[in-house]
């Protein structure tokens, strides 16, 4: 294992989305399931439980998605020395359109203590 290039997101409606694949699992509660295995040599790829192709129906619980993606993040771009802010999108449709980018992006600037 290598140094990754950034971060891949997903999210668990996503139609491509195979059971494992990902690294880490952001459950809607906050907590974080990792994988064996990372799934390839260039991304971390990391999936947060969810549907966001559609207006988001609890606002508190995909606010603590996001507190604890941020860490993560954070954690693994340092770990494997790479700039947090690399991240994309799996796909057009993966996360899904509502998925909270901006939000993400303010966080990013601005680690949680």
């Amino acid at each position: 294992m290598g140094e990754f290039a950034g971060i891949v997101l997903h999210d668990s409606a996503c139609p491509a989305r195979t059971r494992g694949g990902f690294d880490f699992y952001i459950c809607r509660d906050g907590t974080v399931v990792t994988s064996q295995d990372f799934l390839d040599d260039d991304h971390v790829h990391v999936c947060v439980e969810g549907d966001f192709s559609a207006p988001l129906e609890n606002s508190e619980l995909v606010r603590e998605q996001i507190f604890v993606l941020v860490k993560l993040v954070i954690r693994l771009a340092s770990a494997f020395k790479f700039d947090p802010e690399k991240m994309m999108a799996h796909g057009d449709l993966c996360p899904g359109v509502e998925f909270p980018w901006h939000e993400l992006k303010i966080r990013i600037d601005r680690p949680p203590h």
